[in-house]
């Protein structure tokens, strides 16, 4: 491409046209120079006044110990924090010394709502998506909370126990084979970002490769390398 771009500018024979030319050229290079595209900015609001004059800040995992990558202060209901990243990080979000909530910073703007006990965070892909798989976890749990309490009901309603149990554990398993094959398809969606080694990192804290359930262990074995090679599944990788 520069060649031709060279050759146009040669032919020109009037300077004041390759003056009017190179100039719309030049600032455009500068706007493109300019504009990071690995900034985040991160504006949250709290509900009720709540944590007004409280220091924020956004942690991350560096090694045994959390590094803070940005921070700043509540005021009148709003914070706002910025900063660049070379590639999505999942991080933590805290006031003071206590943590909310994981996000992930990522370009773009990020939104935070804090309030009845909630934390919302959304406005970029991955966020969004952070976001959905929440609400299905909630609305799974809500349902196996739901097959729990109906047991007791149908024991007041004189339907036998042993019968009762049987319809309980058949609905539970049902549920509980659900949310778990809503969760392996998110993380096999998600193998080459952040969110598939977070998710499954969470979901098998504590776990050597061999304590695994076999369907976990398809997950980690079908996955690519760079998935594997994440510092949340570190203790996987001891075999």
């Amino acid at each position: 491409m520069a060649v031709p771009f060279l050759c146009y500018l040669c032919c020109m024979k009037n300077s004041h046209l390759m003056h009017k030319a190179i100039i719309p050229f030049l600032l455009s290079f500068i706007l493109l120079v300019s504009c990071d595209n690995r900034s985040y900015r991160i504006e949250g609001s709290v509900a009720h006044g709540y944590f007004n004059g409280d220091s924020v800040y956004v942690k991350i995992l560096s090694g045994d110990s959390l590094r803070v990558v940005a921070q700043g202060v509540v005021g009148r209901g709003k914070f706002a924090l910025s900063g660049t990243a070379d590639s999505a990080l999942v991080v933590s979000l805290y006031i003071s010394h206590t943590p909310v909530t994981p996000f992930v910073i990522e370009p773009g703007t990020i939104t935070v709502s804090l309030g009845n006990g909630n934390a919302v965070v959304g406005g970029t892909p991955l966020n969004d998506e952070l976001a959905h798989f929440a609400v299905m976890k909630d609305s799974f749990d809500t349902v196996l909370s739901e097959i729990l309490r109906k047991e007791a009901r149908l024991l007041m309603d004189g339907v036998p126990a042993d019968e009762a149990r049987s319809v309980i554990e058949h609905e539970f398993s049902k549920a509980v084979e659900n949310a778990e094959a809503y969760t392996d398809s998110f993380v096999r969606m998600h193998y080459d970002d952040v969110l598939g080694p977070f998710l499954f990192g969470l979901y098998s804290s504590g776990m050597s490769y061999g304590m695994l359930p076999a369907r976990m262990k398809r997950l980690y074995d079908e996955s690519p390398v760079k998935f594997r090679a994440s510092r949340f599944l570190e203790s996987l990788r001891h075999k």
